[in-house]
């Protein structure tokens, strides 16, 4: 049995494939998205998250996720695009852009995660969800993550962002696809910040405050790294502001892909 990579495809124009962050699924980035001026949006589920499948724990990694959007773009008959994404999302396309850099135009990097090291700290409590959700299911195991006292010490910094990890366990997939909420941070997107180095594509770093699952620590060692970032972007806060966020967004976006 294969899995099945389930993708949608959204207005015309420039074709941008953007990829959502761990946990979530395309509905992420259509709700946010969808209906760019003169843009293609591309918007895929990755492998264990929305409606796409997997067969196995081991395809469960940024490689394969990479992997899975050249295969779109070669199923769509686009040679080269510009990439993006959120979190997760951001990793992978850091990862398609070193490993396939015949295929990217520009790419932009929002609410990045991870840097070049495994289990990252600040994602611990999104990977102790999907530990408990395989120990006791969903309800039990939602229970017992906010006894945990990191999760306890979030709660009370910020309330907004300990909540959003909660979203997990009513995903799609939740319970026979948790395992993808550690997998994954047990990976990393690349070997070394070195390596970003060598990437000539234009770039945009997007950050926001008020959210310590997305530190802005990452998102300065990306623009950093980046030899043609264009600039790290501070957007309004995702967990407060959520459509003066998303106005932003668009707007950031726009003006990085076509002015």
């Amino acid at each position: 049995m294969s899995d099945t990579i389930v993708y949608e495809v959204i207005g015309e124009g420039e074709p941008l494939l953007f990829m959502h962050g761990l946990g979530a699924d395309r509905r992420q980035t259509t709700g946010a998205l969808a209906g760019l001026e003169n843009t293609q949006l591309i918007a895929p589920d990755f492998r264990a998250h929305g409606d796409s499948t997997y067969t196995s724990d081991e395809v469960l990694n940024f490689d394969q996720y990479a992997d899975d959007a050249i295969a779109i773009l070669d199923e769509l008959g686009i040679e080269k695009c510009n990439i993006g994404g959120l979190s997760m999302g951001s990793g992978v396309t850091l990862n398609l852009a070193l490993r396939y850099p015949e295929r990217v135009h520009k790419i932009i990097i929002l609410r990045p995660s991870w840097l070049d090291q495994k289990e990252p700290a600040h994602l611990k409590l999104v990977a102790d969800a999907g530990q408990q959700i395989l120990a006791a299911g969903i309800e039990q195991g939602e229970a017992k993550l906010e006894e945990i006292s990191a999760y306890q010490d979030l709660l009370k910094e910020n309330e907004k962002v300990a909540r959003s990890i909660n979203g997990v366990f009513g995903r799609p997939q939740a319970e026979p696809a948790a395992s993808v909420l550690f997998k994954m941070w047990q990976d990393r997107p690349f070997t070394s910040l070195e390596a970003l180095k060598t990437l000539e594509n234009e770039a945009l770093v997007l950050f926001t405050t008020r959210d310590e699952l997305h530190p802005i620590a990452v998102a300065e060692a990306i623009h950093a790294a980046l030899p043609q970032s264009k600039g790290m972007k501070e957007l309004a806060p995702r967990y407060y502001e959520n459509a003066t966020y998303t106005e932003q967004l668009r707007a950031a976006l726009t003006e990085f892909l076509y002015s």
